[in-house]
This record gives C-alpha cells, sequence and structure tokens, in this order.
C-alpha cells in the first residue's frame, strides 16, 4: 500500500469517528470521564448543560464542579460532610444525590448558591445534627429525601421551604410532630423505605398538611385509625396504608369513612392483615363507604381474602377501573356471580394460594378488641354461605361487562377446563399462565373480543378440537412449556387450530412435540411469528407456504438432522413474498453427509435470514463438528468427499449385503416350522442317545400340571387335551377338573405344581394380566429352584405373537434362556405344533 492510499484510509476512519462521536453526543448517550475528576463519569445532554455521575466512585469528598453542571450524582460513596459555599459557582444546578454517604450534619452554608435546586436526595446518611433555617437558601426546592437518617426535624424546628411539594422523610409519631408544610403535596414516610412509627392516626396526625395529594404511611406499625384522620384532605387523591398488619379490616372501615371528603383516586391497602392469622371474608360494612367516592384504582394484595359478603361488591363506586387483589385465598361464592356489574377495566388475581415462608417476622399488635378505634363495635352475624353447582352440561361465567385485562396467573390450580359460557365481555387480554389447568375441554362462550390469551406453564396434556372455538380474534397465543406433544401430532385434519384465523403469534415452544400434521395451521395464514423451539421435531412437516405474512419461524433446540426437500421448497415459497423472513434452527443435531448435501447446498444459497448462523453447526463424516457460518466451504467440502469412488463401492457393497440379508431372512421366515421341525428332531435324537438312568416318573401323579387363563379354555380343552391325554396318553392335571373342591386357591395350585413332572404355560396377554396365573407362573418357578435342583420343568406355549417389550422381566428371562414354542396360524404348522 502506498503512501498516499495509507493516508487516504486514515483520514476516513478519522472522519467515521468524528462523526460516530457526533452523533452520540447529538443523543445524549455519550459518557467520558470528566476532566476535573477521573472517577467520574460526564455526559453532555446538549451543548450547554453536563450531567455528571460520581456514583460508586470510592469519594470522600465532593469534587469542584465545573458551573454548566446541571445535575451531579455523588450517591454510594464515603462523603462525610459538605463544604460551606461549595457549590457557589453552581447556579445552574438543579439536582444532587448525597444518598448512601455518611454525611452527619447539616448547615445553611451547606447550600450557599443552589438557588436553582430542584431536587436533593440525603436519604441513608447518620444525619444527628441540623439547624432551623438548613434550607433556607434553597429557595426553589421541590423534591426533598432524607429518609434513613438518625435526626428528628420537628425537635429541631427545621423550616421547610415553601416551595417544597414532594417530601420523603422519617416519623416517629410518639416523639415529633410534621413540620408545617402548608404546601405540600407528596408525602411518604412509609416505613418500608424508612422509619415510621405511627400507633395511632388521629384527627391532627397530619394536620400540618392539609393540601396533600398523595400519602403514604405504609408499614408504619398502624393499629387504630380514629374518623376525621383523613377528611380534612381535600385534595388527597392516593392514599397508601399497606403494610400495617395489625390494622385489619375493621380498621380499614374507619379510613374509607373519610374518603368521600376527599378526591382520592387510587387506595392501597396491600397486607393489612397478618400472614398467618385466620383468613378474611369481607363485610359490606368495610366497603360501604368507597360508593360515595371517585376511586379508580384499589390495591388489595396479600390479605387472605377467602370470601366477600353478598352485596360488598356492589359498594365499589361506579368509577373503579383498575382492581388488584393478588396473593389472596379466594374460594367460589355467591359474589362472583354480582362481579358481573362492577365496572372494572383491569383485574390482577394472581398468585393465589401462595406459600408463605414462617421464618416471617410479624408485627405485635396493641390493640384490643373491645375498641374499634372511637365507636362500639358490632358484631356481624353472617350465616355460612352454600352454593350449589349443578352437574349441568354447560356453565355460567360472569365476567365484569368492561373488563379488557385479567390476570390470573401463578396461581397453580390443578383443574381442566370445562365447558362455559361466559357473559358478554370485552375482554382483550387473558394471563392464566403458570397455573396447573391439565386438561382444556371448552369451548369458552363467547370470548370475541380477545386478542391475547396466555396459557403457558401448565402441564396441559390434553386440548379438545372446540376449545378455541370462540376465539375468531385471538391475535397472539402463548402455549409454550405444556405437554401439548401428546395431542397435536393427532390433529391431522387441522381442527383445534381453525377457529382463530385471525392468529399473528403463536409459541409451541416446549412442548414435545414430535411432529405436526401437514394442515395443522391451515387457517392460518395471517401468521406473523411461529415459535417451535425446545420440541422433538426432525423436520418441517406442516404447511407454511399459505403464510403470505410470516416473518419469523423458529425451530430451534429440536431434533432436526436436515431440512427435507418439501420444507425447503415452502421456506423459499415464503420468502419470495414476505423479503425479510428468518429462520432460526440453532441447536439441531445437523448432519452434514452425502445423504443432506442437497441441505447443505440449500443453507449456503438460500436469502432467506437465517438467525443465530454463527451458533449453528453440523456434524460431519470425521465426527467434528462445523460451524455453518461459512456454509459454502462446508458444501465444497462435502463435494469432493461424495463424489469419491469409495464412496460409491461402499454404498454398493452395504447395498448388496442389505439385499442379501432380507433375501435370507424372507426364506428362513417363510420355511420357520419346517426348519423348527428338523431341529427338535435333530435334538430329540441326539438327547436319546446320550441319556442316562430313566427317570423315576411313579413318584408323580400327573405327568404335567395345565397353566392357562380362563379366556384361552377353548384352547386348551379342545385342542391341547385331546392330543395329549387321549392321543399321546399323558395325565394332566387342569385346574377346573382336578383340584380338590373346599381346598384355597393358592393351596390346590401348589399342590398340584409339587405333583406333576412338567408345568405347560399357555402364554397369552390374557395370562400376563390374571394375578393368579402369575401365581401359579411364579411357584412354578420356587418349585424348579428348590424343589427339582434348578431344573427347568417348565414349557411355555405362546398362544399368540407377543412383542419382547410387553413382556415381564421374569417371563422375558426364561425365554431367552430356555426353550418354547409358538401356536402357529397356517396348516401346515399346526401339524408341526
Amino acid at each position: 500500500m502506498n503512501s498516499c492510499t495509507r493516508n487516504m484510509a486514515n483520514t476516513q476512519l478519522t472522519l467515521f469517528f468524528a462523526l460516530f462521536v457526533k452523533m452520540m453526543e447529538i443523543s445524549g448517550q455519550l459518557k467520558t470521564t470528566c476532566f476535573f475528576n477521573q472517577r467520574c463519569r460526564c455526559k453532555t445532554s446538549n451543548k450547554t448543560y453536563v450531567e455528571v455521575d460520581c456514583s460508586q466512585a470510592k469519594l470522600k469528598d465532593i469534587p469542584y464542579l465545573p458551573r454548566n453542571v446541571s445535575s451531579v450524582d455523588l450517591s454510594n460513596n464515603y462523603i462525610h460532610k459538605i463544604p460551606e459555599h461549595h457549590f457557589k459557582d453552581n447556579d445552574i444546578l438543579t439536582e444532587i444525590n448525597l444518598s448512601h454517604n455518611r454525611l452527619h450534619s447539616l448547615n445553611k452554608e451547606m447550600f450557599y448558591g443552589m438557588k436553582s435546586v430542584l431536587k436533593i436526595k440525603m436519604n441513608n446518611n447518620i444525619i444527628s445534627n441540623t439547624t432551623k433555617d438548613v434550607f433556607l437558601y434553597l429557595r426553589s426546592l421541590s423534591y426533598l429525601d432524607v429518609k434513613r437518617n438518625n435526626i428528628s426535624w420537628s425537635n429541631h424546628n427545621v423550616t421547610f421551604p415553601l416551595s417544597l411539594l414532594t417530601l420523603k422523610i422519617d416519623y416517629n409519631a410518639s416523639h415529633e410532630n410534621l413540620p408545617e408544610m402548608p404546601h405540600l403535596e407528596t408525602l411518604d414516610v412509609s416505613g418500608s423505605s424508612g422509619q415510621c412509627y405511627i400507633h395511632t392516626v388521629k384527627p391532627d396526625t397530619l394536620r400540618s398538611v392539609p393540601k396533600i395529594h398523595e400519602l403514604d404511611i405504609s408499614g408504619c406499625k398502624v393499629n387504630y385509625v380514629y374518623n376525621g384522620s383523613f377528611s380534612f384532605m381535600r385534595n388527597l387523591s392516593m392514599l397508601d396504608i399497606s403494610f400495617n398488619t395489625c390494622l385489619r379490616f375493621d380498621g380499614l372501615e374507619n379510613v374509607t369513612i373519610d374518603l368521600p371528603f376527599t378526591s382520592i383516586k387510587i387506595l392501597k391497602f396491600n397486607k393489612i392483615h397478618k400472614t398467618f392469622q385466620t383468613n378474611t371474608k369481607i363485610l359490606r360494612q368495610h366497603l360501604s363507604h368507597l360508593r360515595y367516592t371517585k376511586v379508580e384504582e384499589i390495591h388489595g394484595d396479600s390479605n387472605r381474602i377467602q370470601l366477600i359478603e353478598s352485596g360488598a361488591v356492589q359498594q365499589l363506586p361506579p368509577s373503579i377501573r383498575r382492581l388488584f387483589v393478588s396473593d389472596n385465598e379466594f374460594s367460589y361464592g355467591q359474589y362472583v356471580s354480582e362481579c358481573i356489574f362492577i365496572r372494572i377495566e383491569f383485574i390482577n388475581m394472581s398468585f393465589l394460594f401462595s406459600s408463605r415462608s414462617n421464618n416471617e417476622q410479624e408485627e405485635k399488635c396493641k390493640r384490643t378488641d373491645k375498641s374499634c378505634c372511637n365507636r362500639v363495635c358490632e358484631q356481624f352475624q353472617v350465616p355460612d354461605e352454600t352454593i350449589y353447582r349443578f352437574n349441568t352440561k354447560w356453565r355460567f361465567l360472569p365476567i365484569p361487562r368492561n373488563l379488557k385485562t385479567a390476570l390470573y396467573k401463578n396461581c397453580f390450580l390443578r383443574y381442566e377446563i370445562p365447558q362455559y359460557t361466559v357473559s358478554e365481555n370485552i375482554v382483550k387480554y387473558i394471563d392464566l399462565s403458570h397455573n396447573i389447568f391439565y386438561s382444556w375441554i371448552g369451548p369458552l362462550l363467547t370470548f370475541n373480543h380477545l386478542h391475547f390469551l396466555d396459557l403457558s406453564n401448565n402441564i396441559c396434556s390434553n386440548v379438545s378440537k372446540v376449545f378455541f372455538k370462540s376465539f375468531p380474534n385471538l391475535t397472539t397465543l402463548l402455549l409454550q412449556n405444556n405437554l401439548l406433544g401428546f395431542v397435536l401430532p393427532d390433529d391431522n385434519e387441522g381442527e383445534i387450530m381453525q377457529h382463530m384465523p385471525a392468529l399473528q403469534i403463536v409459541n409451541l415452544s416446549e412442548n414435545r412435540i414430535p411432529s405436526l400434521p401437514y394442515t395443522f395451521f391451515k387457517s392460518q395464514a395471517n401468521l406473523i411469528d411461529i415459535k417451535l423451539g425446545r420440541n422433538m421435531m426432525d423436520d418441517i412437516t406442516f404447511q407454511i407456504n399459505h403464510m403470505k405474512k410470516l416473518s419469523h419461524l423458529d425451530i430451534s433446540n429440536n431434533r432436526i438432522s436436515s431440512l427435507g426437500a418439501n420444507a425447503r421448497s415452502h421456506l423459499e415459497e415464503v420468502y419470495k413474498v414476505k423479503n425479510n423472513f428468518s429462520i432460526d434452527i440453532s441447536g439441531n443435531p445437523l448432519k452434514c453427509s452425502c445423504d443432506t448435501i442437497e441441505f447443505v447446498k440449500w443453507m449456503s444459497m438460500t436469502k432467506i435470514k437465517i438467525l443465530n448462523k454463527h451458533e449453528t453447526s453440523c456434524l460431519m463424516f470425521n465426527v467434528d463438528r462445523k460451524s455453518l457460518w461459512k456454509s459454502n466451504r462446508v458444501y465444497e467440502e462435502l463435494q469432493k468427499t461424495c463424489s469419491s469412488y469409495s464412496s460409491l463401492i461402499s454404498g454398493i457393497v452395504a447395498s448388496l449385503a442389505v439385499f442379501l440379508f432380507v433375501l435370507i431372512w424372507g426364506i428362513a421366515f417363510r420355511n420357520r416350522w419346517r426348519l423348527r421341525y428338523m431341529y427338535y428332531m435333530v435334538k430329540n435324537k441326539y438327547q436319546v442317545q446320550n441319556k442316562g438312568e430313566p427317570d423315576n416318573d411313579s413318584q408323580y401323579e400327573y405327568d404335567a400340571f395345565v397353566s392357562y387363563d380362563n379366556n384361552d379354555r377353548f384352547f386348551v380343552h379342545d385342542k391341547l387335551l385331546p392330543c395329549l391325554e387321549r392321543e399321546a396318553g399323558l395325565k394332566l392335571c387342569i385346574h377346573k377338573r382336578d383340584f380338590l373342591p373346599g381346598n384355597d386357591i393358592a393351596g390346590n395350585i401348589t399342590s398340584a405344581i409339587h405333583n406333576s413332572r412338567k408345568v405347560i404355560i399357555v402364554m397369552s396377554q390374557n395370562y400376563l394380566d390374571s394375578y393368579w396365573c402369575m401365581f401359579e407362573y411364579n411357584m412354578a418357578k420356587v418349585e424348579s429352584i428348590y424343589s427339582r435342583n434348578k431344573e427347568n420343568i417348565l414349557f411355555l406355549v405362546f398362544l399368540e405373537q407377543m412383542s419382547p417389550n410387553y413382556l415381564p422381566m421374569m417371563v422375558l428371562e426364561l425365554v431367552q434362556s430356555s426353550s418354547y414354542i409358538e401356536y402357529p396360524n397356517d396348516e401346515f404348522g399346526d401339524t408341526v405344533f
């Protein structure tokens, strides 16, 4: 390369880098080391202001900041002091984060010059001392977080700025009062993120914040709430009293009684009931005051709610739109039928019946049962509810008329989904994942507006052909991690999916599917994304060339060694219509051999986007794995190997060997009974010549005991007995004829075997299914081992052909070690038998 070319390349590289830096600056994403401190990172938000990140930099002192810094994050360091007048030149600084440091004291001079600061975080320090006028210079401050410190702000008579709108502070109502903040809109004294103790909420407890909009007193160990504690808060729109486990639902009633005088929109009372107390029944009185409010969102998670009194659901206001009641213990009750009248659009009932850990530390309550705050408690006598369930073919499921989204996941309920008639609804999104709905029968009528359905992780092995009958507008169907491989391969007409023509996304991964019928997706012409990864498929056997919108097909981590010609043809047809079509075949045991050379050639030539191609490999002749990232090279190597004469000769020899083997096997099978006859004749001659002293047959009463199942009696009585007793002159023991009446069955069997020289087993599937037949078999084996010096006295007659896979191990051992005969089905074989 000459110097001119080299200089040109360097110039292009420099221009490219400069352009990249400029683009990153414009987008505000470029973070570089700050020139004033190597431990900090600077990001230019625009041409003027700089955002500084010095978090987790192990700083002990605050660095001097340039004048154009708009925000600085100094959290998670070892800073113990703010030097006075340190920020005097930072007049455009709007946000500073000093949380998780070691600040121990504050005074007003530390904040000198911070006239533009809007937000300060000083939570999680060790502040124990301050001055009354500490916030004097912070005239624009609107957000302040000073949680988890060791200071009583009211005892130091601290005056908070009038501009303050949001305050997060620790609060102990028994030792201090809240400072006067007439303009404050958001107050967070939650014990979940700080330190809070409010044993009793009284009308004067929160008087210092009359214009509050959002109030969080969750986790404050509240035991009592008096009437009038919130009624003066006309602007209150969000109230969170969660995690006050001693409050319970009778305490909630005294909270709701004040809410009609407020502007409440969101009410949170999660876990106001102890984990290991008896289950909760919500009464009408608990919710009666809410009907006069405009509440839109209610959170009642983790309260062990089991039942709701009849009529209580109707106390919810018409304004209600979102309901969160997960992690409860709901049982079936009359209230279910009343839910159709509430106007919610969203409900979350997930995590029902969740398991509990016994190491959870419960709060100790300091309340008596004689008082309900400032009034006498009434004892509500509610009769037990009796729900009658009629055993009718169709069931009715009431659904709120305005409901659009329903979450019912992670409940681990073990039920089948039977036929249901569903009330008229506009539900669009349903999540029933992570349950144990093991059989989907249906149909569920009617879900005409449903777009999204998640039935994944349900261990389902059965789905009927009408289950999805009422989902005509469904676009997303998630069925991963089930056992649908037991039923889908039998759907040869595509009846299971035929009722969902609008389907766009379907996930059938992790279902142990060995294959799908050709017409399985015959009605899904609008499919965009098909996920079939982590199954047991060895090829694409289903039709896809009619899917004109298909963009992605995932068949990764299956058992595919190569894609067949039909599958490749269908993929190319899809690509002609949809140029951005992609496929993922990674994780499959692909083979690169002469048999699959056409597949490798296709991989090297196709314009279809192969996802994760760098992770896709195949097994070569020499058991090496080759990456298909450069599939054209693999194809060229295969061409050379497969065109050699040695390969051709090996193929011819192998084919000839297979042909001779099949020919010999066919001749032997056709003459099997003649060969057996010749074999036994030669064997008997040899045994006669080498036989020693004759057996002492006089010690046996019978020549043989015949063990057979009653269903095979026609063979024994009509064919076996005439042949052996009349023609051969043998004396046989038959249980129906020779067993002694009055003796128990087991005694008769053991006696007959002991008094017989041989035992004839008439083996059949009926024999294997019979308890007493198998008893006779085992007794005969014991007799041969312990009484006959391991002499084999069992003689097996197979009445029908039986696969070794279905024979018990004890029978299979005898078959493999001893002789047996099969009862034939042809005329010549019958003579030999």
